[in-house]
């Protein structure tokens, strides 16, 4: 006769000693510890059978409710060899968000009512009760072990981090690495031994992207691993990746080295991802090691945020690499300014639309005018549109995106319009994203068929140049974009179309204005005319035809090619560019962008013109050029031709 074998009951243990008692058949894990990570994501810490790797799901009892919640687990060897049958194990019980866990009262894993539970439940909130259960169960186990449970952290809490709940996650995260990791020395000083290395920059593109910079000094063996480790424990392998800048500033420091051992003479430049983002400001560090075993830690600096001060810190690098032939610029500049470029975008809007006078009950043209920074010039405008009646009929749209200036601008409209007589609308945008943006902005809220794009500080020479162009663009059946000529203030040529050039010893292609300085009655210059591309201070196009091609690209920064790249987008879309010198305007060039952020940009945004249009560049190349110029002497209009003679130097020195 077989005998029956009793259901023993054990008892597990919470971090107060409290237990519950529950059938050993049941029991294939033991909790013992619980420590909040944040809202819905608990942190408990014991033992699981060998032969039980996870329990997918859990029960969450808070008073009468039963909340469900998923399970991950990393079961780990203790230290002191003690578990035959078991193992030690952290789990992370995660719950749906919205569900409140403030009166937590046990956890039950598994399916069933009698599965391995933790109750009755204290799981302090505090960072200082996460690194007391961590110190009490895994601190002491091997560096590799507790690396690879700070990547089970990381990833279990990934999804938390990119929720409402990320900051706490961050700091959660940051408070289990320092119980986790394994420190390193700082750099050596010792000039005769060096081992050393700074991380001087490192530039927030966006939560998870990151572009560090920094020298590392190995002289007596090659760097073999170079790594970031964000504050959350997230690790990113950089050494395969980095950009080698040669660092004169570092010279003195270093001995002449082979070409695989750069780093002994050579700065790193470096954008990378991470698998999960980071919110912190501080706590990044750079691990170093060589082929001697050497290891060292380089802290980083705190990490810049922002998009200005992103963009400030990294354009100056690209004089480590001016014409884009080596990888800083392709691999890790532009990616990194093109996701600043993005965020900046997608945070834009427009706030506040205000119309004064009557608008036009059904304008043919809208005009599109950027104001960054100069809304003094405003008046100056509408007191030349005031002559011209075709300007008061059309749906003229004055977007600011220097939010800061939007009182200034909104107390001197009314009196402005009454004056003037001119209709207007003023469209605030909530900060400042560019050329290119501003522009978009206002397309989008045309009303006209036709777009005219222009400056704030171009103002027409006659009334009626706004009938004019429409009615040549009408004419044209494939017309792109549609550009008048545009003047200096001492009647040089600014402007009459343009095309591309580059130097011999350059790949990169620049800009050049068809006879700029010389006199608007040149012959040459007073010629409708097909032409490669038009300036944006004044350009007229087709509403349709804007929207169709997504209008400005606004991944140049500031104001740099916007124009001319949108001019051969539309000749390779099979468009036509026309140059109409009937219609003059004046164009006060050195009144306008007074921001450095241009002239820090300007290298960039030539590079990324002749990277994102370097096909329709070379096709239009040969036949953009203008005209041979004719001798001064075969001028019929001689005081023109003593007036281009003594007017040229000085126009030719304008900017």
């Amino acid at each position: 006769m077989k005998s029956r074998k009793r259901n023993r009951t054990v008892t597990s243990v919470n971090g107060r000693g409290n237990g519950q008692r529950v059938s050993s058949r049941q029991q294939t894990a033991e909790i013992r510890l619980g420590a909040w990570l944040a809202d819905g994501l608990l942190l408990l810490a014991g033992r699981c059978a060998s032969d039980r790797a996870c329990w997918p799901c859990a029960t969450m009892k808070t008073g009468d409710d039963r909340v469900a919640a998923n399970v991950e687990v990393f079961p780990y060897e203790a230290a002191n060899g003690e578990m035959s049958r078991s193992r030690g194990a952290l789990f992370v019980a995660r719950c749906e968000p919205g569900h409140s866990m403030d009166n937590l009262q046990s956890v039950v894993l598994g399916e069933g009512p009698e599965g391995p539970f933790f109750g009755p439940m204290h799981c302090p909130s505090d960072l200082e009760g996460l690194q007391t259960l961590l110190r009490e169960t895994v601190a002491g186990l091997s560096a590799q072990t507790r690396s690879e449970i700070m990547r089970f952290l990381v990833s279990a809490a990934a999804d938390s981090l990119a929720g409402t709940c990320g900051v706490r996650i961050s700091r959660a995260l940051f408070a289990a690495r320092e119980v986790l990791r394994e420190r390193l020395p700082g750099p050596n000083p010792d000039k005769a031994c060096p081992f050393a290395g700074i991380v001087e920059t490192l530039v927030a593109v966006n939560h998870r992207s990151f572009y560090v910079r920094g020298w590392v000094e190995s002289p007596e063996s090659p760097v073999t691993r170079l790594t970031a480790v964000s504050p959350e424990g997230c690790r990113i392998e950089l050494r395969d990746r980095i950009f080698r800048c040669r660092r004169p500033d570092l010279d003195g420091r270093s001995t002449t080295s082979s070409e695989d051992d750069v780093f002994t003479k050579t700065g790193f430049i470096c954008y990378f991802e991470a698998d999960v983002p980071s919110r912190r400001a501080e706590g990044w560090l750079v691990e170093v090691a060589n082929s001697l075993g050497d290891e060292i830690e380089l802290p980083a600096p705190p990490v810049q945020r922002g998009t200005a001060a992103a963009r400030r810190a990294l354009l100056p690098d690209i004089a480590y690499d001016p014409i884009g032939e080596d990888c800083l610029l392709s691999d890790h500049l532009a990616p990194a300014l093109r996701r600043i470029q993005e965020r900046q975008r997608d945070r834009v809007r427009v706030d506040k639309v205000v119309q004064y006078g009557t608008a036009p009950s059904n304008p043919t043209v809208s005009i599109i005018i950027p104001l960054y920074a100069r809304v003094d010039l405003v008046e100056q405008q509408l007191a030349q549109f005031v002559h011209d009646r075709e300007m008061r009929e059309s749906d003229v749209i004055y977007v600011l995106d220097s939010p800061e200036l939007s009182d200034s601008l909104f107390a001197a409209a009314p009196r402005l319009q009454r004056l003037y007589r001119t209709p207007f609308r003023v469209a605030i945008l909530n900060a400042n994203a560019g050329y290119a943006a501003a522009n978009n902005a206002g397309a989008s809220l045309s009303r006209g068929r036709l777009l005219l794009l222009m400056g704030p500080n171009v103002f027409p020479d006659r009334p009626g140049g706004l009938g004019k162009m429409t009615a040549f663009y009408d004419a044209k059946a494939q017309i792109g974009a549609l550009g008048p000529k545009l003047l200096f203030e001492d009647d040089c040529i600014q402007h009459a179309g343009l095309y591309f050039d580059r130097d011999p010893d350059s790949v990169l292609w620049h800009i050049e204005h068809r006879y700029r300085g010389l006199h608007r009655t040149l012959p040459p210059a007073n010629v409708a005319q097909r032409v490669s591309a038009l300036s944006g201070a004044c350009l007229m196009i087709a509403a349709d035809l804007y929207g169709g091609l997504g209008g400005l690209n606004d991944l140049y920064i500031q104001r740099g090619y916007e124009d001319s790249d949108l001019c051969l987008r539309l000749t390779a879309a099979g468009r036509e560019n026309w140059y109409l010198p009937e219609v003059e305007l004046y164009h006060l060039q050195e009144e306008s962008d007074p921001d450095e952020l241009m002239q820090l940009a300007a290298p960039y945004n030539r590079w990324l013109h002749t990277h994102l249009r370097r096909a329709e560049l070379e096709q239009v190349q040969s036949s953009a050029k203008p005209t041979q110029l004719p001798e001064p002497e075969v001028e019929t209009n001689a005081s023109a031709s003593e007036s281009t003679r003594r007017r040229t130097p000085q126009c030719q020195s304008a900017e």
